[in-house]
């Protein structure tokens, strides 16, 4: 893309929808992966361990990236705003 400077707001309004839709696929994986472990039959110190690492490592790191996501696209989505205002479209 030579001789391009600015930003192409659809495509970055585009970029914003996918940045929350694989928030909320990551938010979806985590409530069946949770359910998931909630219902499967284990007993013992491992299965008291790994729940534990499930609630509090795996699943706060994956609410971060999902957070993380959102805040991307809201950037982006605030900057396509003021790219449109700045160009008066």
């Amino acid at each position: 893309m030579t001789g391009f400077l600015g930003m192409d707001v659809p495509a970055v309004r585009n970029l914003a929808t996918q940045l929350s839709a694989k928030a909320d696929e990551i938010e979806s994986i985590m409530s069946v992966l949770t359910s998931q472990l909630n219902s499967v039959q284990w007993i013992g110190p491992d299965a008291d361990n790994f729940r534990n690492d499930w609630q509090s490592v795996h699943r706060v790191q994956l609410t971060t990236v999902a957070q993380a996501l959102r805040d991307a696209a809201t950037r982006a989505t605030n900057n396509a705003n003021q790219q449109e205002q700045a160009s008066g479209s």
